[in-house]
């Protein structure tokens, strides 16, 4: 327990002010995007309207927007490969917590996201609103989902990994923020999500990312993982390893797998 008035104690202080500060600002922000998502005649479906007016226009751009949209090689393997160097640019245990702790919420997030989808009324994918006549572009995928769409997992992801390596202070925090706006923005072309999905689910991921960065759970962690890490480096890392990828695909395979025994 740290003493009022000393320097550590200013620092949790100060540091758990910005927290909810941005939690507050994040949590706005959704609750915007999910207001205007549940109209999406003044919004979501003129702006669609005129993205999808670019549709099969080009094989080339429609071939790009397909594979950004469906390859995880141009979105979480890209930003978990930033996490590692963000990772391996500092010792400091609590930078290092930092990461660990913010990485994980983003992929809670995710989870939240999945059962927002199913239980907030909004609106179906653009491909399957029959309001909007939606014209697929050449090489988009069949299976989407049709249940509701808002927010988007994906985004919600990985737009919270993106918020990690910005709080990581990474030389690539700008790279990344910009790289995931890039990618993500494709699911609209393609037909995958409207606009406030993508919105609400980059704020959604920053709501519970920020959460994560409460010093105490940031102390409790650091400890944790230093203690991990130095008792047993080798099972660290091939745990850190595997759940990396799975983050990066979004646990794909083992989805598949579930999928296919009709488990999932």
């Amino acid at each position: 327990m740290h003493a009022p008035g000393s320097g550590v104690y200013k620092k949790n202080l100060g540091a758990g002010v910005q927290v909810r500060r941005n939690v507050l600002i994040a949590s706005l922000v959704f609750l915007g995007a999910f207001v205007v998502a549940g109209a999406p005649q003044s919004f979501d479906r003129p702006l669609t309207r005129l993205i999808n007016s670019f549709a099969n226009r080009s094989t080339l751009f429609d071939g790009l927007a397909a594979s950004l949209n469906a390859a995880y090689s141009f979105s979480g393997v890209v930003l978990m490969a930033l996490i590692w160097s963000c990772w391996f640019d500092t010792r400091d245990v609590e930078g290092r917590a930092r990461i660990l702790i913010g990485t994980l919420g983003a992929l809670a997030a995710g989870g939240v996201s999945r059962v927002l989808q199913h239980t907030l009324s909004t609106h179906p994918r653009p491909i399957h609103d029959p309001a909007l006549v939606f014209q697929a572009p050449s090489g988009i995928e069949p299976l989407y989902n049709t249940w509701n769409s808002f927010p988007s997992d994906h985004v919600t992801v990985f737009a919270g990994l993106a918020l990690v390596i910005y709080i990581a202070r990474s030389r690539f925090a700008v790279f990344a923020i910009g790289w995931t706006i890039f990618v993500e923005t494709s699911r609209v072309y393609m037909g995958g999500h409207y606009p406030t999905d993508l919105v609400g689910g980059a704020a959604l991921g920053a709501i519970v990312v920020w959460a994560t960065q409460v010093p105490w759970l940031i102390s409790w962690t650091g400890r944790l993982v230093t203690r991990w890490e130095r008792s047993s480096p080798s099972l660290f890392i091939i745990v850190a390893f595997f759940l990396s990828y799975q983050i990066a695909t979004l646990f794909l395979d083992i989805r598949y797998t579930l999928s296919s025994l009709r488990i999932w």
